[in-house]
């Protein structure tokens, strides 16, 4: 019993030794050679969160990838501000900050927007462009639907306005795939789950690309939440990955965890094509805006809005809490 107990043990640990090891690789370099085989490099994204915008500045300060890339599509702007990006990245013109700030704060979704790694990396964009020339500047997109909130009184006229995963899908693909550019694209994670939303598995703004142009995407979604656990997280440290890492969902241990859904539980690999590692989940930051950028007018509408959308005033409260 002793011996067999033993041997049970040394192979335990030899069948764990050999077990197959997430390809943990440098992210920066992963997404610069993905975008050289597809379109659109799509990051589902974890809103407001530091740590994700850290990377996004560092991405775009990459040499390789600013020979790689023609555009950034945003989800925190709307339509009707294309033409203030413009001035401000390309152009390079000099933007009041409360003029700036009407771009994030302008969008379909009310309160949702203001957190400060947002502004940061508009900022870092335009540093970027300073140094390119004006052929090779990166242009931004303004993902979302075009808003006009002064004319919007009722929750039907905000409903009127529509699925924004259609306006980021026809964006997408008549300003960038149609047009033969390179694009990376950031929006919510449930926008660019590979096949439709988690829950619900609905159209959304990459099935909708995918069904017009099949294998144009190459899909990633930052580690956060449903997408990891304890346990998780201790498999991590013990194989200890660096932070940032990007990891192919193909064939590891992390693509196979299932994600529940309406169509039962499917493993992560069916929604994209690699998770990106920016640390542990509680390690993870909100950066929350400053509370004297709220004047009180702003807040008045925000409150205004926010019934508006949803029924209620506590999407403020959740930005800013008192």
């Amino acid at each position: 019993m002793i011996f067999i107990r033993v041997l049970g043990a040394v192979t335990g640990v030899t069948l764990l030794a050999q077990a197959p090891q997430p390809d943990a690789r440098a992210p920066i370099p992963a997404l610069v050679e993905a975008l050289k085989t597809h379109s659109v490099v799509g990051i589902g994204e974890l809103h407001g969160c530091r740590q994700a915008g850290d990377f996004y500045i560092a991405l775009v300060r990459d040499p390789e990838f600013q020979r790689v890339v023609n555009d950034i599509v945003i989800e925190f702007a709307s339509g009707q501000s294309q033409p203030l990006l413009d001035r401000y990245i390309l152009a390079l013109d000099t933007i009041s900050l409360d003029t700036l700030r009407s771009i994030w704060r302008n969008t379909t979704k009310a309160a949702s927007w203001d957190f400060p790694t947002y502004e940061r990396w508009l900022k870092a964009i335009r540093d970027v462009n300073r140094s390119l020339p004006a052929r090779r500047r990166i242009r931004v997109l303004a993902g979302d639907t075009p808003v006009e909130w002064s004319r919007l009184r009722t929750q039907e006229d905000w409903t009127r306005l529509g699925d924004n995963n259609a306006t980021f899908a026809t964006l997408i693909s008549d300003q960038v795939i149609g047009k033969r550019r390179k694009a990376l694209v950031v929006l919510g994670n449930n926008h660019l789950a590979r096949g439709g939303t988690f829950r619900d598995r609905a159209p959304n703004a990459a099935s909708l690309i995918e069904k017009r142009f099949p294998g144009s995407m190459y899909l990633v979604l930052i580690y956060y939440g449903g997408f990891g656990d304890d346990s998780a997280d201790s498999r991590i440290a013990r194989e200890k990955w660096q932070v940032p890492a990007i990891v192919p969902l193909a064939d590891s241990w992390l693509g196979k965890r299932p994600i529940p859904t309406s169509a039962g539980q499917l493993p992560l690999s069916t929604f994209a094509d690699a998770l990106l590692y920016l640390g542990k989940r509680n390690a993870l930051t909100i950066e929350r805006p400053a509370v004297a950028t709220f004047d009180a007018a702003y807040r008045r509408e925000l409150v205004r809005r926010s019934w508006i959308e949803f029924g209620d005033s506590t999407r403020l409260r959740r930005l800013i809490p008192d």
